[in-house]
């Protein structure tokens, strides 16, 4: 049995100090959200690009938001999540139609 004296969340026998590949992390995760019986099963990309997205719905500044993820500027954030600006352009538009509404 590899024992864990250093409290790391990924171990291999032999590269008790490396930091795992991508592949055992997402292998990890898998294992995990199948015991756990969660589906559908997502990477450690799913779960970052989600992430991303619901902060974005949440209202938090892009420029936060592509600090967080470790993107340079919003340019990228805007190119990665693009797809669901549609969705908070209509949401945003309905909020300003029934600000207007409560002027009148």
């Amino acid at each position: 049995m590899l024992k864990n004296r250093y409290k790391m969340i990924f171990q291999h026998y032999g590269y008790i100090h490396l930091v795992p590949d991508i592949a055992s992390v997402n292998k990890a995760l898998s294992v995990l959200l199948n015991e756990l019986d969660i589906y559908p099963i997502i990477t450690t990309k799913g779960a970052r690009h989600t992430y991303g997205s619901y902060l974005w719905h949440k209202g938090f500044d892009l420029g936060v938001i592509a600090k967080i993820l470790g993107h340079r500027d919003i340019s990228m954030l805007v190119e990665v999540y693009g797809h669901t600006l549609e969705e908070k352009i209509f949401e945003e538009f309905n909020q300003i139609r029934d600000v207007w509404k409560d002027c009148s």
